[in-house]
């Protein structure tokens, strides 16, 4: 695996990636394409796990000849450990949409990182980076499954207004995090974020443009979450108050458990991975659908319970929660998913 353009990562980071799709290449179809992509190509110092997207193979004949974990989601995952190292596969076939998405992301990976190196700007967001995964995390803003976006998502975010705003170009490594929230809280419904700026107008709620084409937007964003994320950006830039560098910044904004939104919240809950990986393949539907009773706040990540089980909170309207009771009631039943409403 060459280092993409621009990439600034220790080399023991980029061996691990390295090993993983020498592995996943040798037991693969001859013909598929295997590629890495997300965080360890763009940030690999601080990447919990090797993505690879393999095109065109089998994936349950791949799955047991990897000795990983079968997800049925769409497209089709696997994971588990290769050569000691976490990965996650996703493998593609045909020419749908989902697949012509997918194909992009390792060339979005590979031009994310050329910017931030192209502008100088890579070492600021090597140290960023990991306290805004930790805003998404304690807000929890994460998961495209679960109505928000994904990391790759969070890390355009961040890279575009450091080679586009005017107060972020300037911001020293290790005090990047307070201007960005500040940009991010100007943002507003309508708004277009790409790697040649931002500007507003658009039709969708919030478009964040993908780097490679097929042109597509990274966030879509339903109007609710849109404007949930905005008052989140708000929200934290009012607390922090006037922190000046990253990690005083995440100091001072509260985990969402502890700052929960209005409402009553609902828990669904499983107790195994596999569950778990099908859910996050499936939820946003369930999140659409809550939506249609009014303004609800999914919680954008998984908690663990005290037996090792997962759960998704999803905060609706109190005077609609036995309707929405109902609905997700109904939608598990109907997807005979293994997990329960709390």
């Amino acid at each position: 695996m060459s280092e993409p353009p621009g990439a600034v990562a220790p080399v023991a980071a980029l061996t691990a990636a390295a090993r993983v799709l020498a592995r996943v290449r040798a037991v693969a179809d001859p013909r598929a394409v295997v590629e890495a992509y997300g965080s360890s190509v763009y940030a690999p110092a601080h990447a919990s796990d090797v993505d690879v997207l393999v095109s065109n193979d089998d994936p349950a004949r791949l799955a047991a000849a990897l000795g990983l974990t079968p997800i049925p989601t769409t497209p089709p995952r696997m994971h588990g450990t290769l050569e000691g190292v976490a990965v996650d596969v996703t493998v593609v076939t045909g020419d749908d949409d989902v697949a012509r998405r997918m194909r992009a992301g390792p060339r979005d990976a590979a031009l994310l990182a050329a910017h931030l190196g192209d502008h100088g700007r890579d070492e600021v967001f090597q140290a960023a980076w990991p306290h805004v995964r930790q805003f998404v995390r304690a807000r929890a803003l994460g998961h495209n499954g679960l109505g928000w976006f994904g990391s790759f998502g969070w890390a355009l975010l961040l890279a575009v207004p450091l080679v586009t705003d005017r107060e972020l170009r300037e911001a020293p490594v290790g005090a990047a995090v307070p201007a960005w929230l500040r940009w991010l809280s100007r943002l507003a419904l309508g708004a277009r974020v790409g790697l040649d700026g931002t500007r507003g107008g658009e039709p969708e709620p919030f478009f964040l443009a993908a780097p490679a084409p097929p042109a597509r937007d990274v966030a879509r964003l339903s109007r609710r979450a849109a404007v949930a994320l905005f008052a989140e950006a708000s929200a934290a830039v009012r607390a922090i108050g006037d922190a000046a560098t990253d990690a005083d910044a995440l100091a001072r904004i509260a985990d969402l458990a502890d700052d929960p939104p209005a409402g009553t919240t609902l828990i669904i809950a499983g107790t195994d991975e596999h569950t778990r990986g099908r859910y996050d393949g499936i939820a946003r539907g369930l999140v659409r659908e809550l939506e249609t009773l009014g303004a609800i706040r999914s919680w954008g990540r998984f908690d663990r319970d005290d037996d090792g089980g997962w759960q998704h909170r999803i905060t609706v309207p109190v005077h609609r929660a036995q309707a929405a009771r109902t609905l997700v009631a109904n939608w598990l039943a109907l997807t005979r998913l293994d997990a329960a409403l709390e």
